[in-house]
């Protein structure tokens, strides 16, 4: 099964024993031929797991290759997608983490600046109901008033 020879191989092999081509296969199971070319190579096409793995059983089954055949190619392509999600979700959990303080950090600055520019208003509004005295009144002129 899987001892030296690789999934892609053995679906090349038997697609040319079958006289089909790449494009052949593509048409049949409705991908561009870059994907099954992709599986040839053993590499994942740029999809969605489920996706991946129902193009390898379709290929298989138009190939005439069986399901015990494929079947642990699909289990190892499973246990990779988890160690994946596993190191992408710890990826973006520390992502997470970090990219929260620059947001704090611009937040603490925009509340200072409307702070500053509130009590800049509130201080001009103080200043602007204070009555400015412009002539001296001497104590004696307020006993000569009528006197």
């Amino acid at each position: 099964m899987m001892d030296n020879i690789s999934l892609g191989v053995m679906l090349a092999d038997l697609r040319e024993q079958m006289g089909l081509t790449q494009d052949d296969i593509a048409n049949k199971i409705h991908v561009r031929k870059t994907v099954i070319d992709d599986i040839e190579k053993d590499l994942l096409p740029h999809a969605p797991l489920v996706f991946v793995k129902g193009y390898i059983r379709s290929y298989a089954e138009i190939v005439g290759l069986s399901i015990e055949q494929y079947q642990p190619y699909i289990n190892e392509l499973n246990n990779q997608s988890k160690i994946q999600q596993k190191k992408a979700q710890s990826k973006m959990f520390i992502t997470k983490k970090t990219s929260k303080i620059p947001f704090l950090f611009i937040g603490i600055f925009f509340l200072l600046c409307v702070l500053g520019i509130a009590l800049y208003f509130m201080n001009q509004d103080n200043k602007n109901h204070f009555v400015e005295v412009n002539h001296y009144v001497s104590p004696s002129s307020v006993n000569h008033v009528n006197s």
